[in-house]
């Protein structure tokens, strides 16, 4: 079965795990957040619940998948295998690897800052493991299992240092993420 990764979704997350304050300069810290929902999301790494559902909120255009049912499992992948296998939606942002590698390098800021000292990021991206394939906004496609749900601006300073094959873009440089996906599923490929 083919999960949906297309753009325009409804929110199916339930209402209560709204952070308070949300989309207000008084948002409450994660912390707060997570000691009110984490007996709600404890089948989520604390990682995920807060750069995806609690950073993200209903910005997400994955709010529609089913909170409740994901697991999660950090992995190591090399750099080629992740600019390979990883779709994400936004192919576009790829054709200009110089002027990525200029936005982030030398910054002080994320991910740039971690990247260029540590040849790695700072957070794990998060990843939707799909065992039967992806719908996407282009169509049906079975063959293809990973999408990038958190991390684009990791992903696309990673792409940016691949075209240089420098630090984090060497293709064999290991870089942990974390795949989450709807429990009970068959094992990915």
């Amino acid at each position: 079965m083919l999960t949906d990764v297309r753009t325009r979704h409804t929110s199916t997350w339930d209402e209560s795990l709204k952070p308070i304050g949300e989309g207000t300069f008084d948002k409450e810290p994660f912390e707060e957040w997570w000691a009110r929902n984490q007996s709600r999301l404890a089948n989520l790494d604390q990682l995920v619940a807060e750069q995806w559902v609690y950073r993200h909120w209903r910005h997400s255009p994955f709010a529609h998948l089913p909170l409740e049912r994901m697991t999660c499992r950090e992995e190591e992948w090399i750099t080629e295998r992740i600019l390979r296998d990883i779709d994400w939606g936004l192919p576009e942002w790829d054709d200009d690897p110089e002027f990525n590698h200029g936005v982030f390098h030398g910054k002080d800021s994320e991910p740039g800052r971690s990247m260029d000292a540590t040849d790695t990021w700072n957070i794990p991206p998060v990843v939707l493991g799909a065992p039967g394939g992806l719908l996407t906004d282009t169509g049906e496609r079975p063959e293809r299992h990973y999408w990038l749900v958190e991390g684009r601006q990791r992903r696309r300073y990673l792409h940016a240092l691949a075209s240089r094959c420098e630090g984090a873009g060497r293709p064999d440089a290991v870089h942990k993420i974390i795949i989450v996906r709807i429990g009970g599923e068959p094992t990915l490929p």
